[in-house]
C-alpha cells in the first residue's frame, strides 16, 4: 500500500523532470542529441562541476528547482481533488457539485465500463497525464526513435571510412611547414550578415578571406556528430564522427574510457611522427567533455586548460567561469609561439577560444574598455582579436615557414543571438586558410569537419595518398578522387547510424603476448610519437577504393 501511494507523486516528479530537463538543456545549448547527451555522461560529471558556475546555477533552477516546485503543486492538485470526488458535500462552490453529479449520471448512462473508467481512472487523471507528456516531450527533444531506429540502418562509417593508419602521407620537395589552428568557440558566417546585425561582425576576418593567400570554403557543413565542441575537434584532427557507443556497446559502456579513441590516427599522432612539437591551449578546463584525455591521448606534449593557466600564475578573479578570457588566451599564445618559432623545429600550435560560448558570451575587461557590453559585441571583439593574432604572425615574416587556420568548432547554438541566425537557412561554420607563400587553389566550397584533416595535411606541405583521410577529402589541389555526388545528403541521413567499425575504435589494442601492460607516462613527459605504419583494425568494404 505505501508503495502504490508513492507511485502518483513519483509519476508527477518523473513526469515534470522529463519536461524540465530536454527543455533546459535546449534553450542552454540548442538542439541536443542522444550522442550529445550520451557521450557527456560517459565522460562524468568533473568537466561539468568545473565550468562556469552560472551553468550549474542554471542547471539546478531550471532543471532541478522548478520541476520540483511544479510536481509539488500538482501533486497537492491531485490530492484535493481525489479529496473532493470522495466527499461531493465539500466542493466549494454549488455548480461544481452539480458539475461532478452530472457527470457521474452521464457516465452511469454509459454503463458500466464508464463507471469502472471514472472510479479508477480518475484518481490517477493527473499523475498519467503528467508522466504521459512528459515521456512524449523527452522522446521528441531527444529524437529518441531515431536515435533507436539508427542502430539497424545503413553503416556508412565503413564503407567510407578510410584508416589514416593505411594511408602513406609523406612530405613535398619543400619542407612542411608549421600550423597554427584555431578554434574560435561557435563561430558562424552568419554573423557576417550586415542585415541582420547592422554591419558585419566578423569584419577583421572577412578583410584577411580577400588578401592573396588566404581561401575560405563558402559551404562548410555540419554535420552530425560534430556538432559540439569536442566533435568538432575530433572531426577536423580524426575525420570521423564522435559518436557515443554507451547504448549499443558492450559491457564497458556508461562509464569512463581509459583512452579516448586509441585505435584512430588523428593530426597530433600524424605530426608527431613526423617530429613536430604538438601543443595545446584551452581557455576552460580541460576535464570538461574529455578535451584533455583526447589531446594527451593523441600526442600533444604540452596540454593546457583552466588549472593549469591558474597553477602558471594566472590570476583566477580575472578569469571567466569558464576559464581564461580570451585576450589572455592570445598573449598566451603568443608568447608560446615566439618560443616555438626560436626552436626551428615544426609544430602544431592548437588553441581554443571560449569568450563566445552560448548563451549569454563571457566579457572580458579588455572587450569592454573597447566599447563593447553584448553578446554580439563579444562575437566581434573575439573576432578582431584573431585577427590581430593573424597580423602578429605576418608582422613577423613567419608566414612563409607557418600555415594558419582558422575556424569555428560548430555552429552558434542557444545564444542571446539565436533568433536572428536560425533566420538564416544556409547557416555555414566559419573558417579562413592562410598559406603565407602558398598559393591556395580550391577545388570545392562544399566541405565538412572531416574534411579539414587531409586539407590541413595538404595545406603544411605533406601529400596524402589519394587525397582521402577518415571520411574526408582533401579541398585544395588538383581533384584526383571524384567526390560522390550525394556525400552530404548520405552523411546528413547516415553518418549516425550504428557501426562496429566505428565502435572498434575506442576498443583497446591487444597487448602482444607476456608484454607488461604499459604504463601511464609521468606528468609533463611528452608521449612517444607513433609508428608511420600500423595495422589497421578496422575492416573497409572491398567495393569501396581504397588507397594502400
Amino acid at each position: 500500500m505505501r508503495v502504490r501511494r508513492l507511485f502518483k507523486p513519483l509519476a508527477i516528479l518523473v513526469g515534470c523532470l522529463l519536461y524540465a530537463v530536454p527543455d533546459w538543456l535546449t534553450d542552454e545549448f540548442g538542439s541536443v542529441t542522444v550522442d550529445q547527451v550520451l557521450y557527456h555522461l560517459r565522460f562524468g560529471t568533473e568537466g561539468l562541476l568545473t565550468t562556469d558556475p552560472e551553468l550549474v546555477r542554471r542547471a539546478l533552477w531550471r532543471a532541478l528547482a522548478l520541476p520540483l516546485a511544479l510536481a509539488l503543486v500538482l501533486w497537492g492538485l491531485d490530492e484535493w481533488v481525489n479529496h473532493l470526488r470522495a466527499h461531493p458535500e465539500k466542493w466549494p462552490v454549488p455548480w461544481l457539485r452539480a458539475a461532478l453529479a452530472s457527470l457521474r449520471n452521464g457516465l452511469r448512462r454509459v454503463g458500466r465500463w464508464g463507471m469502472r473508467v471514472f472510479t479508477h481512472g480518475a484518481p490517477r487523471a493527473i499523475p498519467l497525464v503528467v508522466l504521459g507528456a512528459g515521456v512524449a516531450y523527452f522522446i521528441d527533444s531527444f529524437s529518441l526513435a531515431s536515435y533507436v531506429r539508427a542502430y539497424f540502418g545503413e553503416d556508412y562509417f565503413s564503407g567510407s571510412y578510410v584508416d589514416p593508419r593505411r594511408v602513406a602521407i609523406v612530405k613535398g620537395k619543400e619542407p612542411p611547414k608549421s600550423l597554427i589552428l584555431i578554434y574560435v568557440e561557435s563561430l558562424e558566417n552568419t554573423y557576417a550578415d550586415p542585415a541582420l546585425f547592422g554591419h558585419d561582425l566578423l569584419h577583421r576576418l572577412t578583410a584577411l578571406k580577400a588578401k592573396g593567400r588566404a581561401i575560405s570554403f563558402e559551404n562548410y557543413h555540419q554535420m552530425q556528430g560534430a556538432h559540439f565542441t569536442i566533435a568538432g575537434i575530433v572531426g577536423t584532427q580524426c575525420g570521423l564522427p564522435l559518436k557515443s557507443v554507451a547504448l549499443f556497446g558492450g559491457n564497458a559502456q556508461g562509464e569512463q574510457v581509459d583512452s579516448f579513441l586509441p585505435r584512430a590516427r588523428c593530426l597530433g599522432d600524424i605530426l608527431a611522427g613526423e617530429g613536430y612539437t604538438n601543443i595545446f591551449l584551452n581557455g576552460s578546463s580541460l576535464a570538461f567533455a574529455g578535451v584533455g584525455k583526447f589531446f594527451h591521448d593523441h600526442h600533444y606534449s604540452k596540454v593546457m586548460g583552466r588549472e593549469e593557466w591558474i597553477r602558471a600564475g594566472e590570476r583566477p578573479e580575472l578569469m571567466s567561469g569558464w576559464g581564461l578570457h580570451d585576450d589572455d588566451l592570445f598573449r598566451r599564445a603568443r608568447g608560446e609561439l615566439d618560443a616555438l618559432m626560436k626552436s626551428r623545429k615544426p609544430f602544431n600550435l592548437t588553441v581554443l577560444t571560449i569568450d563566445t560560448h552560448h548563451p549569454y558570451g563571457h566579457l572580458s575587461q579588455l572587450c569592454e574598455r573597447q566599447g563593447y557590453s553584448d553578446f554580439e559585441g563579444i562575437v566581434e571583439c573575439t573576432a578582431g582579436q584573431v585577427a590581430d593574432f593573424i597580423e602578429y604572425v605576418a608582422s613577423r615574416g613567419w608566414l612563409d615557414r607557418v600555415a594558419i587556420v582558422v575556424q569555428g568548432d560548430h555552429l552558434a547554438m542557444g545564444n542571446t543571438s539565436y533568433d536572428k541566425l536560425i533566420t538564416n537557412p544556409n547557416r555555414r561554420v566559419f573558417n579562413l586558410l592562410v598559406g603565407g607563400d602558398k598559393h591556395l587553389t580550391k577545388n570545392t566550397e562544399d566541405v565538412t569537419h572531416f574534411d579539414m584533416l587531409p586539407t590541413i595535411l595538404d595545406l603544411i606541405g605533406f601529400n596524402v595518398q589519394g587525397d582521402r583521410a577518415g571520411l574526408g577529402y582533401s579541398a585544395i589541389g588538383p581533384v584526383t578522387v571524384a567526390r560522390p555526388a550525394d556525400r552530404i545528403a548520405k552523411m546528413t541521413q547516415q553518418l549516425g547510424n550504428y557501426s562496429a567499425a566505428y565502435r572498434a575504435l575506442w576498443e583497446s589494442p591487444p597487448l602482444p603476448d607476456g608484454a607488461p601492460p604499459a604504463e601511464t607516462p609521468a606528468a609533463g613527459v611528452p608521449p612517444q610519437p607513433p609508428a608511420r605504419v600500423l595495422p589497421a583494425p578496422v575492416a573497409v568494404r572491398p567495393d569501396v577504393p581504397h588507397p594502400q
